[in-house]
């Protein structure tokens, strides 16, 4: 009797681990639905999270204080269509009085700069025709995207008074352009023109400018100049067809003095565009809503991965919950032998209990290392981005902690209920 009440937690531990062992195949079989289960679970929460950091690290980027307005084509802008070999013109977009509108009527706004692609070639020194977008802006363009400048200055106001022929280059831009010269040395030619290079543009967080390139790799030059050189048609030829697409203005880009009023000038600018447009040819793009929208997807995807899990891990407390029955029938013996020394029920529940959640718990730990495993060849292999945490870890293992002792009671309380008298007589 005295041998049971001295028995410890440490000593139930040892005694489980022990009968494990003499089991070695058969539990191993036992634990490979709690290892699938944990493992699927970590790997997939892994690839969940990894997926979730970098989108919202790209919408962080874009500013939680921000909000984007870009023009977008119509299916049929003006109702027009083109037809072969024929000239149209295509007007659709923001225009500057829109600009003009928002800077006068919406207090909450800290900052607001017109973008337009200029649509126009780029050369580079020897007249070599090169792959990148230039674009006009204004002098507050490099707080709301929150640039900086690596060597001499971005526009001025002064720029844009005089139309000046100045241009910025961005980080990957002056490398396509200039190799290892100096770019602030130099001038590049956009269509008949020349700008002089004053500066050079970096954004760390390498921001794609209203879902657009890198603006690391843009040419800024000053919106005035661009409006008073090249007004606001643009001409293209396309499979025979000229197209003639004139656009104010490609996008306005707006920094809001406090994120509380993000959404609330959001909603009124919605309002305002609706009114003054008779097409929708702009789109909104706000980076706190998105950044809200995408935590509730991820929620609802959470759901989902713990019902994917909860049923692999249900498959895995079955099988537990065999072993352990299996173990009660081939430990009959012994368990009689125990009670009539004077083991409680209590005791025998105890063990067995703690037998199925030691199991489970190697389990889980084995589950974990797969998991970590399988998220690491996936994002080499597969080049996804993949994040394992603490969190998940200890998901993992205490959920499986708590499948060994909820499958575990069934057949603890069997072992418990055995009448010693009739079991050592059945031996």
């Amino acid at each position: 009797m005295k041998l049971y009440e001295s028995l410890n937690l440490y000593e139930f531990l040892r005694t489980a681990l022990i009968d494990l062992s003499r089991h070695k195949f058969r539990s191993a079989l036992a634990t490979l639905g709690i290892i699938f289960g944990v493992a699927s679970v970590e790997g997939m929460l892994s690839i969940s999270e990894g997926a979730r950091l970098e989108t919202m690290a790209r919408i962080a980027v874009l500013g939680v204080d921000n909000i984007l307005v870009r023009s977008i084509k119509p299916p049929k802008a003006d109702g027009k269509e083109p037809s072969k070999g024929r000239q149209y013109i295509a007007a659709f977009g923001l225009l500057r009085k829109d600009l003009v509108h928002i800077r006068e009527t919406f207090p909450a706004v800290h900052h607001a700069v017109g973008i337009r692609d200029v649509r126009m070639s780029l050369y580079a020194t020897g007249g070599r025709e090169l792959d990148l977008r230039v674009m006009a802006t204004e002098p507050e363009y490099l707080d709301i995207t929150r640039s900086s400048v690596l060597r001499g200055r971005f526009l001025t106001s002064e720029d844009a008074v005089q139309c000046n022929t100045v241009c910025i280059l961005g980080a990957e831009a002056a490398r396509k352009l200039f190799g290892f010269s100096d770019p602030l040395a130099g001038s590049v030619r956009v269509g008949e023109d020349w700008y002089k290079v004053v500066g050079i543009l970096e954004n760390r967080a390498a921001l794609r400018a209203a879902g657009g390139d890198d603006i690391n790799k843009y040419v800024f030059i000053p919106l005035a100049t661009a409006v008073a050189r090249y007004g606001d048609v643009s001409n293209t030829r396309e499979a025979g067809t000229f197209t003639s697409v004139k656009v104010e203005l490609d996008g306005i880009s707006l920094q809001m003095a406090d994120t509380e009023a993000v959404l609330p000038t959001a909603k009124r600018i919605e309002n305002y565009l609706g009114k003054a447009h008779k097409q929708k040819d702009y789109e909104l793009l706000v980076p706190l809503e998105l950044i809200r929208q995408k935590a509730a997807t991820q929620r609802v995807f959470a759901i989902i991965m713990a019902s994917i899990a909860g049923i692999s891990l249900l498959v895995g407390g079955i099988g537990i919950m065999n072993i352990m029955l299996a173990n009660v029938y081939d430990r009959r013996k012994e368990i009689g032998v125990r009670r009539a020394l004077g083991a409680r029920r209590a005791d025998i529940m105890r063990q067995f209990v703690l037998q199925a959640a030691a199991l489970t718990t190697l389990g889980g730990l084995v589950g974990t290392a797969v998991g970590y495993g399988l998220a690491r060849g996936v994002s080499h292999y597969a080049g996804w981005p993949t994040a394992f945490t603490a969190e998940g870890v200890a998901l993992g293992v205490g959920v499986s902690i708590l499948v060994g002792l909820a499958f575990g009671l069934w057949p603890a309380w069997q072992a418990a209920c055995l009448d010693p008298v009739q079991t050592l007589r059945a031996e």
